[in-house]
């Protein structure tokens, strides 16, 4: 017999978006963490040299990380913040609790 205390909700799922306004803003905060470092980094190897858009694309991806983890504390709940999420987890997450409620 497994105890469960009755204080604790279960764990929710990642929700699920309704209406092409909601997909299609959850792609581009999506796009916006994981591919426009690698977009702006091959800009900057074509335009300049790979050197300085090796330092570039690495500098970006990891704001692109700083940005995920605070848009990951402004809107998963807390009890689900142990969890692992994807970009595209956390970008659905915040869709959801502030753009469409």
């Amino acid at each position: 017999m497994k105890f469960v205390p009755e204080d604790k909700l279960p764990i929710e799922n990642t929700p699920k978006m309704e209406g092409a306004k909601c997909k299609c803003i959850a792609g581009c905060i999506f796009f916006a963490l994981t591919l426009l470092p690698l977009v702006i980094a091959l800009y900057i190897c074509y335009d300049y040299d790979w050197m300085i858009a090796t330092g570039t694309g690495l500098f970006l991806y990891l704001v692109s990380a700083i940005v995920a983890s605070k848009l990951r504390l402004a809107s998963v709940p807390k009890d689900q913040r142990e969890r692992n999420l994807s970009s595209l987890d956390i970008a659905k997450w915040y869709t959801k609790y502030h753009f469409c409620y």
